[in-house]
């Protein structure tokens, strides 16, 4: 401290209010003499300091009180503007995209229901779409598991685009599920992994009671679907997989975004960054034409959701083939729908692999990359039509 003799010898201390004295004098330090313990045979012992101890004691608390409430308001805004986009935002939106307007004439059904999930009976909300077939339709249902970051709207251009050709609508009951933690199902888990998204999907068929289901899974929907066949195979008879994941990659297999989700520390809060600009340019590398402003658009809002990115960097960390020797114990009929120039789950090496290794199985090549159901879906469905409805 800088300043005169006199200047640093007469301190002015403001205490706070509660035990500030009821006038402010200057405080005049004791003589070595004085200060310290001393006694009379009157008085107990006095220590000079002892005040302005209990003074800077207040002071200290005071100051964590108060920085440990305005930490919780942080960490409380945090939370609130972590959530991103809430579910019924994301399904209002969802719905209104021109791309799903056919879908817009189906209600989306809920029902909660207590179901074994990653190994603990679970209370969860299911949620579906229901296209329903007309009477005297075959009484096989299909089944459709959406992939990863992604929602069952996904699943429009298949089932509508150029309706008179191979349709599947009013053909048969067609059921588009939600799975927890896409998309606008509000069901949540503590943790995401492979086998709790199947084990999700096996709960929804129980809970409906659907038997000799056709089973469509895409990418990690596809995982979803053919772990959940192998689980319960008195209810699928045929698996259809479109692009699934499943095997273990090599490590030079990973894309650049994977990486990231998969190592780095902060990757579950990426969503904040999310922006149509970033996103673009990492979802076109999985078509082979030019995306659909809407398709943009439908995969823009699932990851704007927190819960969404979440489970999608979870899922991502869990790729790991841990049920891939299983493959070949997997006994529905398997049809394989593979776009030839998908590069996360290359033709040559998973889509030919899965046909060798699944008995019986047939592989249908598209010209189109990760997402052939949705560049090629007329392609797509004419292959799904004839496998479904064949005996």
């Amino acid at each position: 401290m800088s300043g005169s003799p006199a200047a640093r010898n007469s301190l002015c201390v403001i205490a706070p209010a509660r035990l500030r004295p009821a006038a402010i004098r200057p405080i005049r330090p004791r003589s070595g003499a004085e200060c310290g313990p001393r006694r009379s045979s009157n008085r107990r012992p006095v220590d000079c300091a002892a005040p302005w101890t209990r003074v800077r004691t207040d002071v200290k608390r005071t100051s964590w009180f108060l920085s440990l409430t305005l930490l919780a308001a942080g960490l409380a805004a945090l939370g609130l503007a972590c959530a991103g986009l809430s579910k019924p935002e994301l399904e209002a939106r969802l719905l209104a995209l021109e791309k799903n307007a056919p879908l817009r004439a189906f209600p989306i059904e809920r029902r909660s229901a207590r179901c074994t999930v990653a190994g603990a009976q679970r209370e969860l909300e299911f949620s579906w779409i229901h296209l329903p077939g007309r009477a005297g339709a075959p009484a096989r249902p299909l089944v459709f598991v959406h992939g990863t970051p992604s929602t069952f709207t996904n699943w429009s251009a298949l089932l509508h685009a150029t309706p008179d050709q191979a349709p599947l609508v009013g053909e048969c009951d067609v059921f588009l599920l939600d799975v927890v933690g896409h998309g606008q199902a509000r069901a949540r888990l503590p943790a995401y992994d492979f086998q709790a998204c199947a084990d999700f999907v096996h709960a929804f068929l129980d809970l409906l009671d659907l038997r000799d289901v056709t089973l469509v899974g895409q990418s990690y929907g596809g995982e979803f679907a053919w772990r959940a066949a192998l689980d319960a195979p008195e209810r699928v008879r045929k698996l259809v997989l479109i692009d699934s994941s499943g095997y273990r990659r090599p490590d030079d297999a990973w894309l650049p975004e994977e990486v990231k989700l998969r190592t780095w520390p902060g990757a579950t809060l990426g969503f904040l960054l999310n922006s149509r600009d970033r996103l673009r340019p990492a979802l076109q590398l999985h078509f082979a034409e030019p995306i659909d402003p809407d398709q943009l658009e439908e995969m823009y809002l699932c990851c704007d959701n927190g819960e969404n990115w979440q489970a999608m960097t979870e899922l991502c960390r869990d790729e790991n083939g841990t049920r891939e020797r299983e493959i070949p114990s997997l006994r529905a009929r398997t049809l394989l729908v593979w776009g030839a120039r998908d590069i996360a789950y290359p033709l040559e090496r998973e889509g030919r692999r899965f046909e060798r290794e699944i008995p019986g199985a047939r592989l249908v090549a598209i010209d189109a990359g990760h997402y052939p159901h949705e560049e090629r879906p007329l392609d797509v469905r004419r292959a799904l039509h004839a496998f479904h409805f064949e005996d």
